[in-house]
């Protein structure tokens, strides 16, 4: 029996992809390393699509690492490649669903609510006066607002806004305005967060994320530690995962002043170096172990055939 093919896409192969080589290493796989900006749709395929490195034929399953930028027209065939294979029954680990639910925060802030997983009170709109009306409201209301772009990660973008005329100075992304309620710290000037990676519908691991300021990503400078984590925050991360469909899920969440639990986001392609790098638990090593199970148990179908 031929060996299975896996195809890891990303537009940036690096050490995100050398670890899950590494851990597809233990099985009889062979793995090609692709960017769906690179696919094609093809009719004459039999199966209507074209990956790089496959030579004409299709994986037995996908783990999605990364999708560049691009226009919605290309972000949209992108979508069509991902959302195809699913479609002819192949494991990607995340579906095109999962993705459309977590890159659009508006999309994500949705599924948690309409799911009632608590989440910060949040409002989406292309309108600015309403969007300042909004704000109005909620300052005088006590609340500061936090404006994020919709597609965006790592703190990038974000602005604290705690006056009307701080809000009319933004100009927002894409002229769309997301604004949510700014969790206060549960202890007083300390800023903490923390981020769980969900995998299966299990948390494989947590860390808690500390900053100097209320940006407490990784990648804006926090200092991440192993952390243990309680059964509300457990219950939160699963139960968000499963509103976005992640097969995988980095699930962040805050503890507010009153002691409870918010989930703050949800990213259906998360990075994991930091996590790795605070709790020594190889994150790749899961999520290979995810993909090898859906492998085994998944019905061959017509696309094994090739």
């Amino acid at each position: 029996m031929a060996s299975q093919h896996i195809v890891i896409f990303n537009d940036t192969h690096g050490w995100h992809s050398n670890q899950l080589l590494n851990a597809f290493a233990d099985y009889d796989v062979d793995v090609t390393l692709a960017d769906l900006a690179d696919c094609a749709i093809d009719l004459n395929a039999e199966h209507g699509l074209w990956i790089p490195g496959l030579e004409g034929k299709l994986p037995d399953a996908v783990i999605v690492r990364g999708i560049a930028p691009g226009t919605l027209e290309q972000i949209t065939l992108r979508m069509d490649i991902l959302h195809t294979l699913a479609e002819l029954n192949i494991p990607v680990q995340n579906t095109a669903k999962a993705i459309e639910h977590t890159v659009d925060k508006a999309r994500t802030s949705l599924r948690l609510h309409l799911a009632g997983i608590t989440t910060p009170k949040t409002w989406a709109c292309e309108n600015s006066q309403k969007a300042q009306r909004i704000a109005e409201q909620q300052l005088k209301q006590g609340h500061a607002l936090v404006l994020k772009p919709l597609f965006g990660c790592q703190g990038k973008g974000i602005k604290k806004i705690t006056s009307l005329a701080e809000l009319r100075k933004q100009i927002p992304v894409g002229d769309a305005f997301y604004l949510q309620h700014y969790i206060e710290p549960y202890t007083p000037n300390q800023w903490q967060d923390w981020r769980l990676m969900v995998i299966d519908n299990q948390v494989v691991a947590a860390m808690s994320r500390h900053a100097k300021h209320w940006i407490t990503n990784f990648a804006q400078g926090a200092d991440c530690l192993a952390a243990t984590i309680n059964d509300d925050m457990m219950a939160l991360a699963l139960n968000a995962s499963k509103a976005v469909d992640a097969a995988y899920a980095g699930v962040d969440i805050i503890r507010a002043q009153d002691g409870s639990y918010t989930v703050l986001e949800v990213n259906s392609i998360p990075a994991w170096k930091g996590l790795q790098q605070a709790t020594g638990i190889n994150i790749a090593h899961h999520i290979v172990q995810a993909i090898n199970k859906r492998l085994t148990t998944t019905p061959q179908t017509e696309h094994a055939q090739h």
